[in-house]
C-alpha cells in the first residue's frame, strides 16, 4: 500500500467511456418567452430570463443532452457577489440542481441595458427518449439569464482524464479484465482531497471494501465538500464485485462500482470526499473529468 501526502500534480491517464457526443445547438426560441441578447466577448448569444416569480418552462424531445449556461444579473453593486440556486425539474422529479455564486464579468454585457452580467455557471442533464416538459426554477436572486443548448446523443467515446488526489491515505490498484485502474482510499477521518479546475464535470467511481466478515448487500455513505460547504451526500447499497480484484490490498474485495457526477463551476476548487458510514470501513474512489476541449465561450 502506498501513502499519498501532498501530491500536487494530476496524472493524465486517458480512458474511453460511453458518452453523448454531438455538436451543441442553441435553443433560441421558446413559446411565450422573449429572448435576451447578451454579448459575450462581443459575440451575440441568445439567453432567456428566469426569476423566482417566473420559472422557465420548455418541452424537449429526447434522447438528448441539455446544457444550461446561467449568468446572474447584477442590479446594484457591480463589484458584489451573487448567490443563487437553480433547479431543473420534470413534474415532481428533480433532474439536477445547482447552488452557486458568481461575480461580474468584464467580458460580457447586455446588448441593451446597463445591468452588469456575471460570469457563467453550467449545468448539464441527460434527457431520455420521449417528450419531456421541463421547468427551470430560481431562488436567491431577482434574475438570472440562461442559455439553453442541446446535443444529440452520439455513438462515440468520450476521453476522460484521471485525477490524482493531492492528499489521500493510500492508493490501491484495481484489476478488471485487462485493465488496471488506480483508486484512492477514503478512511474514517481521512478524506481524499482533489484539485479540480472548472467549468467541468467531476465523476467519481466509488467502491466499498469488503472484508472477510461482510456478506450480502452492504451500505455506505459519503460526503463531498468544498471547504466548509457541503456539496452533496450520497448513500449506496452494494455487493461484492465478481470480476474485479485489488492487486495490492489482498485482505479486501472491491464492491461493484457506483458513480457520482458533480458540476464544477469556473475556477480552481479543492474538493474533499469524506466517509460518513460505515464508521470503521473504507471506500476507494477513482476521480476523472472529461478531457478539456477548446471552444467558444457561451
Amino acid at each position: 500500500m502506498k501513502s499519498i501526502v501532498a501530491v500536487s500534480s494530476c496524472v493524465f491517464v486517458l480512458s474511453a467511456v460511453p458518452a453523448l457526443a454531438g455538436k451543441w445547438e442553441a435553443i433560441e426560441a421558446l413559446p411565450g418567452r422573449s429572448p435576451v441578447q447578451v454579448l459575450v466577448e462581443e459575440k451575440a448569444r441568445v439567453y432567456f430570463r428566469v426569476t423566482p416569480e417566473e420559472p422557465l418552462g420548455l418541452t424537449i424531445e429526447g434522447p438528448v443532452r441539455l446544457r444550461i449556461v446561467s449568468r446572474a444579473e447584477l442590479g446594484g453593486d457591480p463589484a458584489g457577489v451573487v448567490r443563487y440556486h437553480l433547479r431543473i425539474t420534470e413534474g415532481n422529479t428533480m433532474l439536477d440542481e445547482q447552488s452557486t455564486e458568481s461575480s461580474a464579468s468584464s467580458l460580457v454585457r447586455l446588448a441593451a441595458g446597463n445591468k452588469a452580467v456575471c460570469k457563467s455557471r453550467r449545468m448539464q442533464v441527460d434527457i431520455p427518449k420521449g417528450n419531456h416538459p421541463l421547468k427551470l426554477s430560481l431562488e436567491g436572486t431577482p434574475a438570472v439569464l440562461v442559455r439553453l443548448q442541446k446535443a444529440a446523443p452520439g455513438r462515440g467515446k468520450e476521453t476522460m482524464v484521471t485525477l490524482t488526489p493531492f492528499e489521500a491515505a493510500r492508493s490501491v490498484l484495481l484489476t478488471e479484465g485487462e485493465k488496471t485502474i488506480p483508486y484512492f482510499s477514503v478512511l474514517p477521518g481521512k478524506p481524499v482531497r482533489l484539485r479540480v479546475v472548472g467549468p467541468t464535470r467531476l465523476e467519481l467511481l466509488t467502491r466499498l471494501d469488503f472484508d472477510a466478515t461482510m456478506r450480502g448487500n452492504q451500505t455506505y455513505k459519503l460526503a463531498i465538500s468544498e471547504g466548509k460547504r457541503r456539496l452533496r451526500e450520497v448513500a449506496f447499497k452494494t455487493s461484492k464485485a465478481t470480476t474485479a480484484t485489488y492487486t495490492n490490498l489482498e485482505d479486501r474485495v472491491p464492491s461493484k462500482f457506483d458513480r457520482v457526477q458533480l458540476t464544477i463551476e469556473e475556477g480552481a476548487h479543492e474538493i474533499s470526499v469524506e466517509l460518513l458510514e460505515p464508521a470503521q470501513g473504507s471506500v476507494e474512489i477513482h476521480a476523472q473529468i472529461p478531457q478539456p476541449a477548446v471552444g467558444d465561450v457561451e
